[in-house]
Protein backbone atom coordinates (compact mmCIF):
# COMPACT_ATOMS: atom_id res chain seq x y z
CA UNK A 1 0.00 0.00 0.00
CA UNK A 2 1.46 3.36 -1.17
CA UNK A 3 1.76 6.35 1.48
CA UNK A 4 -0.90 7.91 -0.48
CA UNK A 5 -3.05 5.36 -0.19
CA UNK A 6 -2.31 4.40 3.71
CA UNK A 7 -3.30 8.51 4.25
CA UNK A 8 -6.49 7.80 2.39
CA UNK A 9 -7.29 4.88 4.41
CA UNK A 10 -5.61 6.61 8.02
CA UNK A 11 -8.65 9.11 7.05
CA UNK A 12 -11.56 7.20 6.15
CA UNK A 13 -10.94 5.17 9.25
CA UNK A 14 -10.23 7.89 11.60
CA UNK A 15 -13.83 9.18 10.24
CA UNK A 16 -15.36 5.62 10.48
CA UNK A 17 -14.77 5.81 14.53
CA UNK A 18 -16.08 9.29 14.73
CA UNK A 19 -19.45 7.50 13.50
CA UNK A 20 -19.16 4.85 15.92
CA UNK A 21 -18.23 6.71 18.93
CA UNK A 22 -20.67 9.59 18.18
CA UNK A 23 -23.99 7.84 17.47
CA UNK A 24 -25.95 4.37 16.26
CA UNK A 25 -28.22 3.76 13.45
CA UNK A 26 -29.84 7.40 12.49
CA UNK A 27 -32.93 5.87 11.32
CA UNK A 28 -34.51 4.31 14.39
CA UNK A 29 -37.45 3.32 12.76
CA UNK A 30 -36.08 0.35 10.95
CA UNK A 31 -34.10 -1.49 13.79
CA UNK A 32 -32.64 -1.39 17.55
CA UNK A 33 -29.28 -2.12 18.23
CA UNK A 34 -29.06 -4.77 21.22
CA UNK A 35 -26.71 -4.51 24.37
CA UNK A 36 -26.91 -8.14 26.20
CA UNK A 37 -24.55 -10.02 28.37
CA UNK A 38 -20.80 -10.96 27.51
CA UNK A 39 -20.53 -14.05 24.76
CA UNK A 40 -17.90 -15.22 22.50
CA UNK A 41 -18.29 -14.97 18.92
CA UNK A 42 -17.91 -17.37 15.71
CA UNK A 43 -14.09 -17.81 14.87
CA UNK A 44 -14.07 -19.21 11.19
CA UNK A 45 -16.03 -20.04 8.34
CA UNK A 46 -18.97 -22.30 8.93
CA UNK A 47 -20.25 -24.46 6.41
CA UNK A 48 -24.35 -24.28 6.81
CA UNK A 49 -27.43 -25.83 5.32
CA UNK A 50 -30.78 -24.50 4.12
CA UNK A 51 -34.27 -25.16 5.22
CA UNK A 52 -36.70 -22.96 3.17
CA UNK A 53 -39.55 -24.35 5.67
CA UNK A 54 -38.30 -22.22 8.74
CA UNK A 55 -39.32 -19.28 6.75
CA UNK A 56 -42.11 -18.02 8.97
CA UNK A 57 -45.95 -18.08 7.00
CA UNK A 58 -46.47 -14.49 7.62
CA UNK A 59 -45.53 -12.21 4.23
CA UNK A 60 -45.90 -9.11 3.18
CA UNK A 61 -45.94 -7.43 -0.47
CA UNK A 62 -43.98 -4.29 -0.94
CA UNK A 63 -44.46 -2.32 -4.11
CA UNK A 64 -41.26 -1.04 -5.94
CA UNK A 65 -39.92 2.27 -5.05
CA UNK A 66 -40.88 5.06 -7.56
CA UNK A 67 -39.39 5.35 -10.74
CA UNK A 68 -36.95 8.22 -11.79
CA UNK A 69 -37.28 10.18 -15.04
CA UNK A 70 -34.91 7.98 -16.56
CA UNK A 71 -35.52 4.93 -15.46
CA UNK A 72 -37.70 2.03 -17.87
CA UNK A 73 -41.34 2.81 -18.51
CA UNK A 74 -43.69 2.40 -15.70
CA UNK A 75 -46.14 0.52 -17.27
CA UNK A 76 -43.83 -2.48 -18.10
CA UNK A 77 -44.63 -5.41 -16.28
CA UNK A 78 -41.48 -5.58 -14.63
CA UNK A 79 -41.21 -1.73 -13.08
CA UNK A 80 -45.28 -3.33 -11.45
CA UNK A 81 -43.31 -5.86 -10.34
CA UNK A 82 -43.64 -5.94 -6.31
CA UNK A 83 -41.46 -8.09 -3.32
CA UNK A 84 -43.16 -10.71 -1.53
CA UNK A 85 -40.64 -10.43 2.01
CA UNK A 86 -40.24 -13.09 4.52
CA UNK A 87 -38.87 -13.34 7.95
CA UNK A 88 -36.23 -16.03 7.52
CA UNK A 89 -33.42 -17.82 9.96
CA UNK A 90 -30.44 -18.70 8.48
CA UNK A 91 -28.31 -21.63 10.20
CA UNK A 92 -24.95 -20.43 11.43
CA UNK A 93 -23.34 -23.35 12.96
CA UNK A 94 -23.77 -22.12 16.64
CA UNK A 95 -26.50 -19.51 15.95
CA UNK A 96 -28.73 -18.50 13.71
CA UNK A 97 -28.94 -15.35 11.29
CA UNK A 98 -32.07 -13.29 11.11
CA UNK A 99 -33.10 -11.84 7.81
CA UNK A 100 -35.44 -10.79 5.29
CA UNK A 101 -35.73 -12.43 1.84
CA UNK A 102 -37.42 -10.61 -0.67
CA UNK A 103 -38.47 -12.52 -3.77
CA UNK A 104 -40.42 -11.20 -6.75
CA UNK A 105 -44.30 -11.89 -6.63
CA UNK A 106 -44.23 -12.57 -10.18
CA UNK A 107 -41.17 -14.53 -10.99
CA UNK A 108 -39.36 -14.82 -14.07
CA UNK A 109 -39.43 -18.47 -15.38
CA UNK A 110 -36.63 -20.83 -14.34
CA UNK A 111 -34.54 -20.48 -11.04
CA UNK A 112 -34.12 -16.62 -10.03
CA UNK A 113 -31.00 -14.54 -9.31
CA UNK A 114 -30.69 -13.07 -6.24
CA UNK A 115 -28.54 -11.02 -3.59
CA UNK A 116 -27.15 -11.02 -0.88
CA UNK A 117 -26.93 -7.17 0.94
CA UNK A 118 -24.66 -6.79 3.65
CA UNK A 119 -25.17 -3.93 5.98
CA UNK A 120 -22.63 -1.61 8.27
CA UNK A 121 -21.43 -1.16 11.27
CA UNK A 122 -24.17 0.16 13.78
CA UNK A 123 -26.80 -0.17 11.14
CA UNK A 124 -29.40 -3.20 10.72
CA UNK A 125 -30.32 -5.11 7.71
CA UNK A 126 -32.95 -2.66 6.59
CA UNK A 127 -29.84 0.13 6.36
CA UNK A 128 -30.69 3.66 7.00
CA UNK A 129 -32.75 5.52 5.18
CA UNK A 130 -34.75 2.21 4.34
CA UNK A 131 -32.07 1.95 1.76
CA UNK A 132 -31.66 -2.02 1.42
CA UNK A 133 -35.40 -2.70 1.78
CA UNK A 134 -36.34 -0.25 -1.19
CA UNK A 135 -33.43 -1.81 -3.28
CA UNK A 136 -35.05 -5.11 -2.11
CA UNK A 137 -38.67 -3.56 -4.45
CA UNK A 138 -36.73 -2.10 -6.77
CA UNK A 139 -34.51 -5.64 -7.55
CA UNK A 140 -37.77 -7.94 -6.79
CA UNK A 141 -39.76 -5.43 -9.60
CA UNK A 142 -36.93 -6.36 -12.37
CA UNK A 143 -37.65 -10.07 -11.72
CA UNK A 144 -33.98 -10.28 -8.94
CA UNK A 145 -34.20 -11.81 -5.33
CA UNK A 146 -32.37 -10.19 -1.96
CA UNK A 147 -31.82 -11.74 1.12
CA UNK A 148 -30.65 -8.82 3.45
CA UNK A 149 -29.42 -9.74 7.18
CA UNK A 150 -28.89 -8.77 10.62
CA UNK A 151 -25.30 -9.63 12.14
CA UNK A 152 -24.57 -10.18 15.95
CA UNK A 153 -26.06 -7.12 18.24
CA UNK A 154 -27.87 -5.49 15.39
CA UNK A 155 -31.76 -5.89 14.50
CA UNK A 156 -33.40 -8.90 15.35
CA UNK A 157 -30.05 -10.70 15.96
CA UNK A 158 -29.94 -12.98 19.32
CA UNK A 159 -26.40 -12.85 19.51
CA UNK A 160 -24.91 -9.80 22.01
CA UNK A 161 -23.11 -7.47 20.33
CA UNK A 162 -20.02 -8.20 21.89
CA UNK A 163 -20.02 -11.50 19.38
CA UNK A 164 -19.68 -9.15 16.47
CA UNK A 165 -16.33 -9.53 14.91
CA UNK A 166 -15.01 -9.68 11.71
CA UNK A 167 -14.34 -13.69 10.89
CA UNK A 168 -18.23 -13.62 12.50
CA UNK A 169 -19.56 -11.18 10.05
CA UNK A 170 -18.23 -12.89 7.39
CA UNK A 171 -19.25 -16.91 8.84
CA UNK A 172 -22.67 -14.80 8.79
CA UNK A 173 -22.30 -13.89 5.23
CA UNK A 174 -21.24 -17.44 3.64
CA UNK A 175 -23.60 -19.21 5.55
CA UNK A 176 -26.21 -17.11 4.08
CA UNK A 177 -24.80 -17.95 0.39
CA UNK A 178 -24.90 -21.23 1.58
CA UNK A 179 -28.75 -20.96 2.53
CA UNK A 180 -29.80 -19.12 -0.68
CA UNK A 181 -27.91 -21.90 -2.87
CA UNK A 182 -29.25 -24.78 -1.31
CA UNK A 183 -33.52 -22.62 -1.81
CA UNK A 184 -34.38 -24.51 -5.19
CA UNK A 185 -36.39 -20.91 -6.09
CA UNK A 186 -32.58 -19.35 -6.72
CA UNK A 187 -29.90 -19.98 -9.11
CA UNK A 188 -26.70 -21.45 -7.45
CA UNK A 189 -25.07 -19.96 -10.28
CA UNK A 190 -26.47 -16.60 -9.89
CA UNK A 191 -25.41 -14.76 -6.36
CA UNK A 192 -24.40 -11.87 -5.77
CA UNK A 193 -22.76 -9.97 -2.80
CA UNK A 194 -23.51 -5.80 -2.17
CA UNK A 195 -21.99 -4.51 1.12
CA UNK A 196 -22.45 -0.67 2.35
CA UNK A 197 -19.08 0.91 4.11
CA UNK A 198 -18.05 -2.33 6.62
CA UNK A 199 -20.70 -4.44 4.88
CA UNK A 200 -18.44 -3.46 2.20
CA UNK A 201 -15.66 -5.00 3.41
CA UNK A 202 -17.40 -8.31 4.14
CA UNK A 203 -18.35 -8.18 0.89
CA UNK A 204 -15.35 -8.47 -0.45
CA UNK A 205 -13.72 -11.23 1.51
CA UNK A 206 -16.93 -12.98 0.80
CA UNK A 207 -16.48 -12.33 -3.08
CA UNK A 208 -12.49 -13.25 -2.56
CA UNK A 209 -12.64 -16.12 -0.86
CA UNK A 210 -16.27 -17.94 -1.54
CA UNK A 211 -16.26 -19.70 -5.07
CA UNK A 212 -19.10 -18.88 -7.30
CA UNK A 213 -20.19 -14.88 -6.17
CA UNK A 214 -21.71 -14.12 -9.48
CA UNK A 215 -20.99 -10.08 -8.95
CA UNK A 216 -20.08 -7.79 -6.43
CA UNK A 217 -21.69 -4.28 -5.24
CA UNK A 218 -19.49 -1.70 -2.92
CA UNK A 219 -21.63 0.94 -1.61
CA UNK A 220 -19.12 3.06 -0.08
CA UNK A 221 -17.17 0.24 0.36
CA UNK A 222 -14.55 0.16 3.34
CA UNK A 223 -12.41 -2.33 1.42
CA UNK A 224 -8.98 -1.22 2.84
CA UNK A 225 -6.31 -4.10 4.89
CA UNK A 226 -7.05 -3.80 8.24
CA UNK A 227 -4.48 -1.98 10.93
CA UNK A 228 -5.47 -0.20 14.46
CA UNK A 229 -7.83 2.29 13.54
CA UNK A 230 -8.05 3.41 17.11
CA UNK A 231 -5.46 3.10 19.49
CA UNK A 232 -6.55 4.65 22.43
CA UNK A 233 -9.99 2.46 21.89
CA UNK A 234 -8.60 -1.14 21.29
CA UNK A 235 -6.42 -0.20 24.29
CA UNK A 236 -9.63 0.52 26.43
CA UNK A 237 -10.76 -2.73 25.24
CA UNK A 238 -7.82 -4.54 26.37
CA UNK A 239 -8.62 -3.38 30.12
CA UNK A 240 -12.39 -3.20 29.86
CA UNK A 241 -12.79 -6.34 27.29
CA UNK A 242 -15.08 -3.95 25.47
CA UNK A 243 -16.00 -0.02 24.38
CA UNK A 244 -19.17 1.30 24.63
CA UNK A 245 -20.47 3.42 21.80
CA UNK A 246 -23.51 5.30 20.34
CA UNK A 247 -27.06 3.68 20.71
CA UNK A 248 -25.28 1.42 23.58
CA UNK A 249 -23.74 -0.72 21.75
CA UNK A 250 -20.66 -1.65 22.73
CA UNK A 251 -17.73 -2.93 20.40
CA UNK A 252 -15.50 -5.78 22.16
CA UNK A 253 -11.87 -6.58 21.92
CA UNK A 254 -11.96 -9.72 19.59
CA UNK A 255 -14.06 -6.87 17.50
CA UNK A 256 -10.78 -4.06 17.59
CA UNK A 257 -8.46 -7.28 17.18
CA UNK A 258 -10.13 -8.69 14.31
CA UNK A 259 -10.70 -5.49 12.18
CA UNK A 260 -6.85 -4.97 12.82
CA UNK A 261 -6.18 -8.60 11.58
CA UNK A 262 -8.58 -8.07 8.43
CA UNK A 263 -7.58 -7.73 5.05
CA UNK A 264 -10.41 -7.52 2.53
CA UNK A 265 -8.69 -5.94 0.00
CA UNK A 266 -6.39 -8.92 -0.50
CA UNK A 267 -8.92 -11.05 -0.13
CA UNK A 268 -10.77 -9.32 -3.01
CA UNK A 269 -7.87 -8.95 -5.34
CA UNK A 270 -8.07 -12.65 -7.29
CA UNK A 271 -12.10 -11.86 -7.87
CA UNK A 272 -12.89 -12.00 -11.81
CA UNK A 273 -16.34 -11.23 -11.82
CA UNK A 274 -18.35 -8.42 -12.45
CA UNK A 275 -17.64 -5.32 -9.61
CA UNK A 276 -19.68 -2.03 -9.00
CA UNK A 277 -18.70 0.65 -6.63
CA UNK A 278 -21.09 3.53 -5.50
CA UNK A 279 -19.65 6.36 -3.69
CA UNK A 280 -20.87 9.69 -3.00
CA UNK A 281 -18.66 13.08 -3.64
CA UNK A 282 -19.04 13.74 -0.57
CA UNK A 283 -18.57 11.21 1.99
CA UNK A 284 -16.77 12.17 4.91
CA UNK A 285 -16.20 8.40 6.49
CA UNK A 286 -14.76 6.31 3.57
CA UNK A 287 -13.30 8.74 0.86
CA UNK A 288 -14.18 7.82 -2.62
CA UNK A 289 -10.49 6.90 -3.83
CA UNK A 290 -10.80 3.66 -1.32
CA UNK A 291 -13.31 2.19 -4.37
CA UNK A 292 -10.51 3.41 -6.85
CA UNK A 293 -8.08 1.45 -5.06
CA UNK A 294 -10.12 -1.11 -4.90
CA UNK A 295 -11.01 -1.22 -8.61
CA UNK A 296 -7.47 -1.25 -9.55
CA UNK A 297 -6.54 -4.06 -7.38
CA UNK A 298 -9.20 -6.63 -8.57
CA UNK A 299 -8.26 -9.05 -11.20
CA UNK A 300 -11.90 -8.48 -12.81
CA UNK A 301 -11.87 -6.86 -16.24
CA UNK A 302 -15.76 -5.91 -16.07
CA UNK A 303 -15.44 -2.94 -13.32
CA UNK A 304 -17.74 -0.47 -13.17
CA UNK A 305 -17.46 2.82 -11.14
CA UNK A 306 -19.97 5.49 -10.31
CA UNK A 307 -19.87 8.82 -8.29
CA UNK A 308 -23.10 10.45 -7.11
CA UNK A 309 -21.85 14.47 -7.10
CA UNK A 310 -22.93 16.27 -4.00
CA UNK A 311 -23.76 12.61 -1.88
CA UNK A 312 -22.52 11.44 1.21
CA UNK A 313 -21.80 8.17 2.66
CA UNK A 314 -25.38 7.00 2.99
CA UNK A 315 -25.94 9.08 -0.21
CA UNK A 316 -28.20 11.27 1.74
CA UNK A 317 -30.96 8.25 2.14
CA UNK A 318 -31.85 9.87 5.59
CA UNK A 319 -32.82 13.02 4.68
CA UNK A 320 -35.83 15.25 2.57
CA UNK A 321 -33.84 15.17 -0.75
CA UNK A 322 -34.09 11.51 -2.08
CA UNK A 323 -32.62 11.99 -5.43
CA UNK A 324 -28.97 10.93 -4.70
CA UNK A 325 -30.49 7.95 -3.11
CA UNK A 326 -32.60 6.95 -5.88
CA UNK A 327 -29.82 7.57 -8.16
CA UNK A 328 -27.67 4.78 -5.98
CA UNK A 329 -31.04 2.35 -6.21
CA UNK A 330 -31.45 3.47 -10.06
CA UNK A 331 -27.81 2.87 -11.26
CA UNK A 332 -27.44 -0.13 -8.89
CA UNK A 333 -30.75 -1.76 -9.65
CA UNK A 334 -30.36 -1.83 -13.56
CA UNK A 335 -26.33 -2.68 -13.44
CA UNK A 336 -27.15 -5.93 -11.25
CA UNK A 337 -30.33 -6.84 -13.50
CA UNK A 338 -27.78 -6.86 -16.65
CA UNK A 339 -25.02 -8.80 -15.01
CA UNK A 340 -27.42 -11.24 -13.46
CA UNK A 341 -29.87 -11.60 -16.86
CA UNK A 342 -27.54 -13.50 -18.76
CA UNK A 343 -27.89 -17.90 -17.96
CA UNK A 344 -25.12 -19.50 -16.27
CA UNK A 345 -22.13 -20.92 -18.05
CA UNK A 346 -22.42 -25.06 -16.89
Amino acid sequence: MTRIVRAVVAAATAAMLVVLTGCGSTDTAVGTLTAVADSSGPTGFAAAGSDPAQQVADQTVFPAVAAPADAPDPTSPAAAGAAVESMVWVPAGDHRVPGTLAVPAAPPAGAIPVVLLLHGDLSNRNENGDLFTRLAAALAAEGVASLRIDFAGSGDSEEPDLALDYPGMVTDAAASVDYLRADPRFDPARVAVLGLSRGGAIAATLAGTVPGVAALVEWSGAVYNGYDEDPEGHEQARADGFVAVGGGFRLSLGWFDSIEESHPLDDVAGFTGPVLAVTGSEDGVVPPEVSDVLLQTVASTDTTRHSIDGADHEFDATTDDQSHAQEALTVTTDWLTAKLAAAPTS
